[in-house]
């Protein structure tokens, strides 16, 4: 997945944030390799916040070591939270990072000394991105039923969105041409809802976006 498409989801989940998210907690995760990486990362208690900086760091900074580390604070953030859109969040960036440029940029090092999952090697990391693509479609599950019950259309937008992503990620392109097309209904519904609403960018260009990386028309002839 290139890095458009994670900063895409950042920008709907800026946006379209589920309520309750500012109430989060701080996990303390050993930071021993993370002076390998060079400048210092500033820690924030926000689990959100910390998936943003670990976008930035090992998308564009060529950062990885501190990048997994402030996704599995995250993670453990999202857990303790009971939060599954979080946890789906969370999930699916682990993937992102194992399959990114940055970690192909480092293999001496993980080949060496491997990553701070310890189930994770550099031989075995597709296929461990796959597994946290799976676990993230689980979570984002879990979230669309909880959202649905509260008529949450905001979250709803953004859990279908990731899905989307997350289900391409794992070859299921029938099924995230969908989840595109259910991100866009749901963002329909809460526009309808709340018309006063200001979400940052057009939604609908970025679902339009995604379905033409995804090649959707294709998929569904």
């Amino acid at each position: 997945m290139s890095s458009r498409h994670l900063v895409a989801a950042l920008a709907v989940a800026t946006a379209f944030a589920p309520s309750g998210i500012g109430a989060l907690v701080s996990v303390g995760i050993v930071l021993s390799l993370a002076s390998c990486a060079g400048v210092a990362v500033v820690d924030s208690p926000n689990p959100l916040v910390k998936l943003n900086d670990a976008e930035i760091l090992f998308m564009y900074k060529n950062r990885p070591v501190p990048a997994e580390t402030l996704i599995l604070e995250a993670m453990a953030a999202y857990q303790k939270l009971d939060d599954p859109h979080g946890l789906g969040s969370a999930n699916r960036e682990y993937g992102d990072f194992l399959t990114s440029q940055a970690v192909v940029n480092w293999e001496r090092a993980y080949s060496r000394h491997g990553f701070f999952d310890r189930t994770v090697t550099y031989e075995n990391r597709s296929e461990k991105a796959k597994e946290h693509y799976s676990k993230a479609l689980e979570y984002y599950r879990v979230a669309e039923a909880q959202e649905l019950l509260a008529g949450k259309y905001d979250a709803l937008t953004n859990s279908y969105y990731n899905m989307g992503w997350s289900n391409l990620a794992l070859g299921a392109r029938d099924e995230a041409c969908a989840d595109f097309d259910r991100s866009l209904q749901a963002y329909e519904e809460n526009m309808r809802q709340n018309p006063a609403a200001r979400p940052q960018g057009s939604v609908p260009e970025l679902l339009a976006a995604a379905k033409k990386k995804a090649d959707c028309k294709a998929a569904a002839t």
